[in-house]
């Protein structure tokens, strides 16, 4: 199912700002461990302080983020876009001494949709941990195949290098196109549908866009609603003549029908002919054009507005380019 309620997720709307007030931030040079790094693969991040709240979103293995609050071992973070939860545990604390260290050392980016860690630089030895894309780990040291690498929490482990790439090999090499987006969007076809995924264990709606896009340096809003406020508006009709491969379209829905205002819900990357791949159910290709087998009527009927965020290969109306 399409995201629904993007709206009140921890209290956010659509101007895209977390919900935390600066005044309640630690001061940078307290030397508290107010930082950390997220230590897991994939690290739920949830509305509560509790394993049965919702999960609104996730963090990969590598992000740094800013502690705002601890309650047992539960930490309350704001994550590199401004979005706000819980985790529980796969965090590192750090001190910004120490993290501003840390985000000095040499990197690689995980660049496969799923690797694995070894205990050896050997296929056939134990895992360490599973890996997904956009995982960054400190480099120790090279062999001809492998990397070896350390997590933030200490942990040592071996990568195989066609799985992964030196972070500023991986920047030099992206290729800023609506064509490449596209490429990319394809490779997670069947991806299932998650609530607040957004890595390539489960994605939503908002989740695919931005991973799509921060495999390419940048760094979209979390959610849908957020989405649209950025970028630059293409069109607001029907016929997609100035729609481009790699435009993201934006779809509505109404608050209910004695209130009947819209907002926006969904979103989609557009790949040309009037098709589009985004999330529901999994991940999938839908058509606005009737005759297409592939004919969405459902998200056809509620589309609204195309924007676009890369233009001559350059990133457009967009706040935050990931830098790693």
């Amino acid at each position: 199912m399409a995201k629904e309620h993007e709206l009140r997720r921890l209290g956010q709307g659509t101007s895209g700002g977390a919900d935390v007030p600066n005044r309640l931030l630690p001061d940078k040079d307290s030397g508290l461990l107010e930082w950390g790094v997220v230590y897991n693969s994939v690290v739920a991040v949830r509305s509560e302080p509790r394993h049965a709240a919702e999960m609104v979103t996730q963090a990969l293995l590598g992000t740094p983020v800013k502690v705002i609050e601890q309650r047992g071992d539960w930490r309350k973070v704001q994550l590199p876009d401004q979005y706000v939860g819980w985790v529980d545990g796969s965090l590192q604390p750090m001190t910004r001494e120490r993290l501003d260290d840390y985000m000095a050392l040499s990197k690689i980016i995980v660049t496969a949709n799923h690797a694995t860690a070894f205990e050896e630089a050997d296929c056939h030895s134990l895992p360490v941990s599973d890996l997904v894309a956009g995982n960054i780990l400190e480099v120790q040291s090279q062999f001809a195949t492998f990397y070896q690498v350390r997590y933030p929490d200490g942990r040592k482990a071996y990568v195989r290098k066609s799985d992964v790439l030196p972070v500023n090999d991986w920047l030099a090499s992206i290729e800023l196109t609506g064509e490449s987006i596209v490429k990319y969007a394809l490779q997670l076809l069947g991806v299932p549908y998650l609530w607040g995924g957004t890595s390539t264990k489960g994605l939503d709606c908002s989740g695919l866009t931005r991973q799509v896009y921060l495999m390419h340096g940048i760094m979209l809003p979390r959610d849908a609603s957020q989405q649209a406020m950025q970028g630059e508006l293409v069109d607001t009709g029907n016929d997609f003549s100035n729609a481009r491969p790699g435009d993201l379209l934006f779809f509505v829905s109404k608050t209910s029908n004695e209130h009947p205002v819209e907002w926006v819900t969904h979103v989609a990357i557009y790949m040309g002919e009037k098709r589009f791949i985004h999330a529901s159910d999994h991940v999938r290709i839908g058509s606005f054009d009737p005759v297409d087998p592939l004919y969405d009527a459902f998200n056809a009927k509620r589309y609204s507005l195309t924007k676009r965020f890369i233009l001559n290969g350059q990133a457009v109306g967009v706040e935050t380019v990931a830098i790693i």
